[in-house]
């Protein structure tokens, strides 16, 4: 229990098919560091969840160069796809939200040469990389057969470390400038950014009138929906419920159901009330 099994070749179609009787379930996309690959593969090991998760990595090849004209420089990040209960996906993304990876949609489309119809994917990606609207793959993200790893539900098995999951931002920045080094940056002398740190601590606050100070923006007021999910979720709180457990309370799902047909972030508007709970 809580071991993440490798299987050598599968799919999240053919690893997972039948599962949906068990519960609802999702799919996301994640974009990590290419250096943290291993820590993103035994990232089931680091938290508890409830019901079996599969993750299968890509390596873009033939796709390569119109990824790279999207924006998106393929050598320093890790593709992952994740199969994952509904129930658990707040206990799988919660510690990556907490080092600031955050949560954009992304068009999957078929590279030159493939065909498969377009598909949006959620995608949950490392703060250092700057998430394109598209992405071309050669195949599906459902149906690529690639090494698997499936985790099972069981207690904690490892703690993140250091050395790996919170070294996540400085890894991926090291990688960004390796990939930007030929680029003519003018080099820094140590003791002029010492002089610069002293100064900014030394420095005087500018005293500003009221008239000069900057507009407060007004708080964009919550939709009546937005509303009504909130208070599902304290109600289900005050009654006891997990905030891990409430994405499969049927109250919930019946409320973020019609939030979402209205064009609420139901995931985003979750992973802020779960922070302030």
């Amino acid at each position: 229990m809580g071991e993440v099994e490798v299987v050598e070749s599968g799919s999240l179609d053919g690893l997972t098919a039948g599962w949906e009787e068990y519960g609802p379930r999702t799919r996301i996309m994640m974009l990590g560091a290419r250096a943290d690959r291993h820590a993103l593969r035994n990232h089931g090991r680091t938290i508890a969840i409830e019901e079996s998760a599969v993750s299968v990595f890509h390596r873009p090849r033939t796709e390569r160069s119109e990824i790279e004209a999207e924006g998106l420089d393929h050598t320093i990040a890790s593709f992952q796809f994740v199969d994952v209960a509904m129930a658990d996906l707040g206990r799988w993304m919660q510690p990556l939200i907490g080092r600031g990876w955050t949560r954009a949609e992304v068009q999957i489309t078929a590279a030159n040469g493939s065909t498969f119809e377009d598909e949006t994917w959620a995608c949950f990606h490392h703060p250092a990389i700057q998430l394109p609207d598209r992405i071309p793959l050669s195949e599906s993200p459902a149906s690529m057969a690639r090494k698997a790893f499936v985790t099972h539900p069981g207690p904690i098995l490892d703690e993140a470390s250091d050395s790996e999951m919170e070294n996540l931002a400085a890894s991926m920045v090291d990688e960004i400038t390796q990939s930007v080094e030929d680029e003519d940056i003018p080099p820094t002398d140590p003791e002029d950014t010492e002089e610069e740190s002293e100064s900014e601590v030394q420095a005087e606050p500018i005293p500003m009138t009221e008239d000069e100070l900057p507009p407060v923006a007004e708080p964009t007021p919550e939709s009546p929906l937005e509303s009504e999910m909130r208070q599902v979720i304290s109600l289900l709180v005050a009654g006891g419920q997990e905030m891990g457990d409430i994405m499969e309370h049927p109250e919930f799902v019946e409320v973020s159901e019609r939030a979402a047909a209205a064009g609420v972030d139901v995931w985003g508007m979750f992973v802020r009330l779960s922070e302030e709970s």
